[in-house]
């Protein structure tokens, strides 16, 4: 059939997943660009493939008005299912570009900070205080495959006391699901005064503005805040997962840049992997 052209250019992304969503948007952004548009069109469905515990799922209507905060996000359709994501999208009106297949320049920088209106998130009474912040992300298990959970628990205890060495204030993040799993494993970070614990008390677009706005520094295990810390040009020390580490998730890690202001390490190496992040972050927080 025969596509209509416009200005914009037309991506299909579930609404669903956070981390995913600031993937696909900073390297649509930058297509966006290379290619002359003046603008992104989302096209979605209304449920979403959650890869890891392999079932569909309710799409998140807080992804829905976070994408309406980026200034280059012209329009929303409605019209590609995940579940027929071929035939829809031969089947929509325009040309669906498939960013996931299309490589680009490793040096590119951007700060996608700079293309979110901030005051369209809900109001917040979150008070933030410190001359250096750092946002920290210890664990993040819910959507991770039940039999490779044990690899994608962190060791933070080194690079925990070097950002506290340096000076910073430490706010730890996480959702309500995951205080069981933090005090668990790490209760050695529970009532340190340079560590403020914030897990399953603010929102997403909270958590959001805390890492894009206020941060100084992102410390973070596969999840989420460590792909918008990236995204917004914090310094970010990362450890990835092993669907990371063995190449199964590569394409996902090929949609980030600014790669000079970001290290990464892998879970499964426990301490080791501490050990190289909290020897990057002495000689660059």
């Amino acid at each position: 059939m025969t596509k209509l052209d416009d200005q914009y250019l037309h991506i299909f992304t579930p609404a669903g997943m956070w981390g995913d969503q600031i993937l696909n948007l900073f390297a649509s952004h930058y297509h966006m660009e290379n290619m002359g548009k003046k603008g992104l069109i989302l096209h979605t469905g209304k449920d979403l493939f959650a890869s890891h515990h392999r079932h569909y799922a309710p799409i998140e209507s807080d992804i829905l008005k976070f994408w309406t905060t980026f200034d280059f996000v012209k329009g929303i359709l409605f019209d590609v299912n995940q579940r027929t994501l071929p035939e829809d999208a031969a089947n929509s009106n325009y040309e669906i570009f498939p960013f996931l297949d299309f490589p680009y320049d490793d040096d590119y920088k951007c700060d996608l900070a700079n293309h979110i209106d901030f005051s369209l998130f809900p109001d917040s009474s979150l008070k933030v205080s410190g001359s250096k912040v750092a946002v920290f992300q210890p664990i993040s298990l819910k959507n991770k495959p039940p039999l490779l959970k044990n690899d994608f628990i962190c060791e933070w205890e080194l690079s925990v006391n070097q950002l506290i060495a340096k000076g910073y204030t430490i706010y730890m993040i996480g959702g309500a699901e995951d205080t069981k799993d933090c005090d668990a494993l790490y209760p050695q970070f529970s009532g340190r005064k340079q560590i403020i614990n914030l897990m399953g008390k603010i929102s997403m677009f909270e958590a959001i503005d805390l890492v894009m706005n206020r941060a100084n520094f992102v410390l973070s295990c596969d999840s989420w805040s460590g792909w918008y810390g990236i995204a917004s040009r914090v310094k970010t020390a990362f450890c990835a997962g092993p669907l990371i580490e063995d190449g199964t998730d590569k394409k996902y890690l090929n949609l980030i840049k600014n790669k000079d202001i970001f290290y990464m390490d892998y879970s499964s190496k426990k301490q080791q992997a501490d050990t190289s992040i909290s020897q990057w972050i002495n000689k660059n927080a």
